[in-house]
This record gives structure tokens, C-alpha cells and sequence, in this order.
């Protein structure tokens, strides 16, 4: 296959919003235009390594190897069940993660793979998970005492 033309890879780089198409393309563009690969790299902080790799690829299959095929995962629950779940939880009143969990689980069938995600869900839904104790659990009134008459008849 003939390697893509100057002009269609300016094409390709006026319509492309994506950084890694525009640096794939670039490199190539640049290399047509008889620039050293050493310099295509410096300027594009890129490996030489890459400008060789996207000078092969687009030389054996034109421009459309500059697109980015992968797209990113979807995310566990749609938007509209996300928004019911933030509902669920300030009408239940759902206060700690587990019930969280519990209800997601039994609800949707989806377990997130991190607490995180349940942490982030009750903050959105301006809930607080975390409990202030209300005493120190190592406190001991007679010591305390102790301490309080000690200091009473120290002497000044």
C-alpha cells in the first residue's frame, strides 16, 4: 500500500481532537516531509521508536491507523440507576457502606471492585458514614479523678 499523502494527513489533523491520533499522525506527517526522526521526536516528546512504529503502520494501512480503537470501559451502573441509587440513599437513609453495598448488590447485581466508589456515591449524596465515638475508649474515670486531685494539692 502507497504511504498516506501529505494533504490527507493535514485533513485528518484539522478534524482530530484526540492528543495521541494528532501525535501519531503528526509524526508521520513530519517524516514525509523529510524531517529526521531524532527531531520528530524531540518535538512531539516522543520516542523515535514510536515515529518508526506509526511511519510502518500507516504505510501499510493509510490513515485510518491513527484513530484510537479503545474507548474506555462503560461504568457499572447507567446514570439513571445511579441517580435512583443516590435517591435510595438519602430516602432509606443509608448511613454506613455496607448497607450501600447490600443494596447495589441486591438490586442491580453489581459489586464495585473498590470501597472507594461506595465512599464516593455517599458523599455525592451528602451523607456522612463516619461516627465520632462519643467517649474515648480507653477512658477511666478513677484515674482521672486521680490525676485531678493530684494536681489540686500540688503546690503552686
Amino acid at each position: 500500500m502507497r504511504p498516506p499523502s501529505v494533504d490527507a494527513i493535514t485533513t485528518f489533523l484539522d478534524t482530530t481532537e484526540d492528543v495521541m491520533e494528532y501525535k501519531r499522525a503528526m509524526a508521520v506527517r513530519m517524516i514525509l516531509l523529510d524531517f529526521r526522526p531524532c527531531d520528530i521526536a524531540l518535538a512531539l516528546n516522543v520516542t523515535e521508536a514510536f515515529v518508526s512504529k506509526w511511519k510502518i503502520l500507516s504505510f501499510k494501512g493509510g490513515i485510518d491507523v491513527f484513530t484510537v480503537k479503545y474507548h474506555g470501559s462503560h461504568g457499572y451502573l447507567t446514570s439513571e440507576q445511579r441517580q435512583l441509587v443516590l435517591h435510595a440513599i438519602t430516602v432509606e437513609k443509608m448511613e454506613n457502606v455496607d448497607a450501600l453495598v447490600d443494596h447495589i448488590r441486591t438490586t442491580y447485581g453489581v459489586k464495585f471492585k473498590s470501597r472507594q466508589s461506595y465512599y464516593a456515591m455517599l458523599a455525592e449524596a451528602r451523607v456522612t458514614w463516619k461516627r465520632a465515638q462519643s467517649q474515648h475508649p480507653k477512658k477511666d474515670p478513677d484515674r482521672i479523678d486521680a490525676k485531678k486531685k493530684a494536681l489540686q494539692d500540688f503546690p503552686e
